[in-house]
């Protein structure tokens, strides 16, 4: 099933006509107070906001085969910053086809929010990201097989400033060998080719080489990994950018020591594009640690991240010239009610921070936030 990031307490099952068909369609009602809504370092405006959230999941089953989609509409109001009300659209399809021995899976993913896509920029800012990520797999035998991977990632910014900068395509071409360690565990080494074309400045134009080693499946029966880690080159177009050679890390470790425990670790290291100065991008590192335990109908959450912002060059703000760093944390929790099989009561609290050795990159923010979930 297709993950909008909900999570719905029954479907329709609508078997009877389409066999194999459920749809599951949800309304939920947020009202979150935010302390800093632009996360600037001085004068923060706080506000609360109501979001009225609709959507759909739905899934075709077919034998080993799937099909999948789904949608939901974040409509935001402020009480007093009218100026930001805006729709969010979050949509995914995917189709899987599982033959004996081949294993073919397309997924898109599209986002139109005011977000932030990075921990890089803050406040409220309309972006367009859609990725579009085929992959296919052939089986040599029990333990070995092949396959081949693309991705293509369309990014557009409304505001020019931002734009000008960030808005590009990047497309990624890889090939990967996996060998089966254990029953429902493999071991994936890939290399990907790729390259990013920006749409209005083709300075910041870089072709990239990826090596990677990954962990996929159940490690143990309370243990399953989608680890990755490597090595990724990125060579610039023009000789006066800075290039990077490096290690590159993601994925998470879930384990769940009971049926209703799970806890799980979510780790990156990548190359994020930059707006600041004539740097043109960053590495990040970031842990993020999240507990989920459910008791009779109640579901309690926690979680807590960090994470290090380095940039390749110096930069000068005021009187100051260094390499900028940023660290950012994160924590929080929250609990859901399940009232009725279709309808959900929440709440949850969340504080973050940025702090920068360029203070004028600080800030502190608090959301609080109840909401009440309709499953159809």
């Amino acid at each position: 099933m297709v993950s909008l990031l909900t999570s719905p307490a029954s479907s329709l099952d609508l078997g009877q006509w389409i066999p194999g068909l459920k749809l599951t369609p949800f309304l939920s009602q947020r009202v979150e107070y935010e302390t800093n809504v632009f996360q600037v370092p001085s004068h923060a405006q706080d506000d609360i906001i109501f979001k009225t959230i609709p959507g759909f999941l739905a899934d075709y089953t077919y034998g080993p085969h799937s099909l999948s989609a789904g949608y939901r509409a974040e409509i935001l109001r402020y009480l007093d910053l009218t100026s930001q009300d805006t729709v969010h659209h979050i949509a995914v399809g995917q189709l899987r086809l599982d033959f004996p021995s081949t294993l073919l899976n397309i997924r898109d993913d599209y986002r139109r929010t005011s977000d932030p896509p990075n921990t890089e920029l803050v406040g409220r800012i309309l972006s367009d990201i859609n990725v579009l990520a085929p992959e296919a797999e052939y089986r040599l035998s029990p333990r070995f097989a092949v396959g081949g991977n693309y991705s293509w990632t369309y990014v557009h910014f409304d505001d020019f400033a931002v734009g000008e900068l960030l808005d590009r395509n990047e497309h990624l071409f890889g090939a990967s060998v996996f060998y089966k360690i254990l029953p429902k565990t493999d071991l994936r080494l890939n290399y990907s080719y790729g390259f990013k074309t920006f749409t209005f400045l083709s300075d910041r134009d870089v072709t990239r080489h990826i090596f990677t080693v990954s962990v996929r499946g159940d490690i143990t029966a309370k243990l399953s990994s989608t680890f990755r880690i490597g090595v990724e080159k990125r060579i610039p177009d023009s000789s006066f950018e800075p290039g990077y050679t490096g290690l590159v890390a993601g994925g998470d470790w879930t384990y769940k020591p009971t049926e209703r425990t799970t806890i799980t670790l979510i780790t990156e290291r990548s190359l994020q594009e930059s707006t600041f100065g004539d740097v043109p991008f960053f590495v990040t590192t970031s842990a993020a640690l999240s507990a989920q335990h459910r008791w009779n109908k109640v579901t309690f959450n926690a979680q807590v991240a960090a994470g290090v912002n380095d940039y390749p060059s110096k930069q000068t703000i005021f009187d100051q010239t260094k390499w900028r760093q940023d660290t950012f944390y994160s924590y929080g929790g929250g609990v859901e009610y399940d009232v009725q099989p279709w309808l959900t009561l929440g709440a949850e609290y969340t504080h973050g921070a940025r702090r920068s050795n360029f203070d004028i990159f600080d800030f502190s923010d608090d959301k609080i936030v109840g909401r009440v979930t309709l499953h159809f």
